[in-house]
């Protein structure tokens, strides 16, 4: 049996906000996405936000996180969401989880799926870019990650 992380390099709306514990964004449901009113370019804290000719970092190097031997033996799979900022020299910056796995799984899990939040953000705190760009120039612009793990 393989145990392995992928990283699904999709941009997310960091707008969505669930409305329950166990919301799903549409972008994994397949239903329409609900409008969201756009953030300002740049927003109040110089953070820029796709869209408006914002253009997406591209991701150059991304390291497989690695489960956590409880995770292993539990064999539990998930998805974590994590939320950073690419900075205009192409590295992340203010990593942190925005939908953590222990939102999904039964509450004797919670903790082990915790771990593997922690290990998302370790491996995404790695990850190298090339900047996002607004008017041809580099701009610091926030992104959410999906980091998947799965057990083939």
């Amino acid at each position: 049996m393989r145990y392995a992380a992928i990283v699904l390099f999709t941009l997310l709306a960091p707008t969505w906000k669930p409305s329950h514990a166990n919301a799903i964004p549409a972008q994994e449901t397949g239903a329409a996405p609900q409008p969201a009113s756009p953030k300002p370019n740049p927003d109040a804290s110089g953070k820029y936000h796709l869209g408006d000719g914002v253009t997406a970092p591209k991701l150059v190097f991304a390291p497989d996180p690695e489960f956590t031997a409880e995770a292993r033996r539990k064999r539990l799979q998930g998805v974590v969401v994590v939320s950073l900022t690419v900075d205009t020299a192409g590295n992340p910056q203010d990593v942190r989880v925005a939908r953590s796995m222990a939102e999904d799984v039964s509450k004797k899990d919670k903790q082990i799926a915790v771990g593997l939040d922690e290990k998302a953000v370790e491996a995404v705190k790695q990850y190298r870019f090339q900047a996002g760009l607004f008017q041809g120039k580099p701009v610091p612009v926030e992104i959410e990650v999906r980091v998947n793990f799965r057990i083939y």
